[in-house]
């Protein structure tokens, strides 16, 4: 929840206790601001650092999330204005061995995941999902290769290894050392890529949730009460 503490006052007016409302856009942006009209498709606002400045006007389909001073939020659909009351709202989750993302323990379908990323963030995760399909699809193609390579080797190991008999064994057990190599190194690259592309898509769920529980910030400057050096949480 996000709460604002006043530490001291500056000069002029004592202590100033502040809260601000943050507009959180779909491209990741925040927006320190104090939300003075919600309508059907714009929200008016006034800037924070300047409450006796003019007044501003943000679509809806921009805004992912309202964060309100008292920490109640309320999240928007980027791609429409109409708020979307009816989607599940909190931490997001990841489960890797599905490959499916939670928004507070509800699983959200790939294309209903614009409703809560942002552009680069939605870019970002279709390339870690591709990239863990990629890199699953070239790993399996080389641990076939890599198993019986590994599986033939060890059979001539537990037989007693040494020269092959006749050239025709010793062609096979060749050929066995070359697959077990490059099954194996294909394997470790599908694997990478795979890893790479599970980072990638936890990197996305991460700064999502990262919006959802503000660092304290220094903040100094005008408030409702003066001016004053406050954190907001």
């Amino acid at each position: 929840m996000k709460k604002v503490f006043v530490l001291f006052a500056l000069i002029l007016f004592g202590s100033a206790l502040y809260a601000q409302d943050i507009i959180t856009k779909t491209d990741g942006t925040d927006i320190q601001a104090k939300v003075t009209e919600v309508g059907d498709s714009q929200v008016t606002y006034k800037k924070y650092s300047n409450l006796e400045g003019p007044t501003y006007k943000i679509n809806i389909s921009d805004i992912l999330m309202i964060t309100y001073q008292n920490g109640e939020r309320e999240m928007y659909n980027g791609n429409n204005d109409n708020k979307e009351s009816s989607l599940p709202y909190g931490m997001m989750t990841y489960n890797s061995w599905s490959g499916k993302i939670s928004v507070d323990g509800v699983t959200i379908e790939n294309e209903m995941l614009n409703r809560y990323l942002t552009t680069e963030d939605l870019a970002l995760f279709k390339v870690g999902k591709t990239m863990s399909t990629v890199g699953g699809i070239i790993g399996i193609v080389g641990a076939i290769p890599f198993g019986y390579g590994v599986g033939y080797l060890l059979g001539w190991a537990i037989g007693g290894g040494g020269t092959p008999a006749t050239d025709t064994y010793a062609n096979a057990l060749n050929a066995a050392k070359i697959m077990a190599i490059v099954g194996g190194v294909t394997f470790g690259a599908g694997l990478a890529i795979v890893f790479t592309g599970e980072g990638k898509v936890k990197k996305v769920v991460n700064s999502y949730n990262s919006r959802l529980s503000y660092t304290p910030t220094l903040h100094i400057g005008a408030t409702p009460n003066g001016v004053g050096l406050a954190f907001v949480f």
